[in-house]
């Protein structure tokens, strides 16, 4: 997702700089399992809130593109080179048990460079082109849990800034969600409601989800079509 402050721009950038949260690692990747910790631990305490039937996975993206990470070797590594081999599924998400505790990392081998972790949450039923808006709702705040995990101190006044005038859930903040393909278009389909057009990038690579309007429910469905 990319963050876009309502007094300000109103798209994401073209590139994946600027505000978009999203966990990088090192060339090769190199992600602190404390990141991950973080994310099932925002997950666990919102999913019966948000997304009651939710399932917490991960995905590789290089850019504006999913890496399907067809036979990338994923591993969590400590620093006594003990090793937990990472499974990747049919869709090229990521699903993992319980990191354990210690400093522990998921890393990849060199060729993987410029690749970004991202969460997504899909309940039962749902498809990536027809979502719940309960599950957006609740990636946003995982996402969110995933930087403040990675930030350094001197981003910490901003990230308490963002939590006091509502994170996920404010007005003056909207969050695109990237998409694989370019978008014909996007609408919120709340039960037995008129569904809602939703914004688009300029470059239609994302849409802008209602995750502030408290007049949908979380099972409002985002329904996206594509080129």
């Amino acid at each position: 997702m990319v963050l876009a402050t309502s007094a300000g721009a109103q798209e994401p950038a073209s590139d994946t700089g600027g505000a978009e949260i999203v966990v990088t690692g090192h060339r090769p990747m190199r992600v602190d399992a404390k990141i991950l910790r973080a994310a099932q631990a925002r997950f666990a305490e919102d999913r019966i809130e948000l997304s009651p039937q939710g399932v917490l996975q991960f995905e590789l993206w290089r850019g504006n593109k999913r890496v399907r990470a067809d036979g990338v070797k994923l591993a969590l590594m400590d620093a006594a080179g003990r090793e937990i081999p990472v499974t990747i599924d049919g869709n090229g998400r990521i699903a993992f048990a319980p990191v354990p505790k210690g400093r522990w990392f998921l890393t990849a081998p060199a060729q993987a460079s410029d690749l970004s972790l991202r969460p997504i949450i899909l309940s039962s039923g749902t498809r990536i082109d027809d979502r719940r808006l309960g599950d957006l709702r609740l990636q946003c705040r995982v996402m969110v849990s995933m930087a403040k995990a990675k930030a350094s101190l001197l981003a910490m006044p901003l990230i308490g800034m963002f939590d006091a005038i509502g994170g996920c859930a404010s007005k003056r903040f909207g969050f695109y969600h990237r998409t694989e393909q370019s978008l014909a278009g996007a609408v919120a389909v709340a039960p037995g409601g008129t569904p809602k057009v939703l914004p688009m990038s300029a470059t239609r690579d994302a849409y802008l989800p209602p995750l502030s309007d408290r007049t949908m429910d979380n099972e409002t469905r985002i329904r996206t079509t594509y080129q």
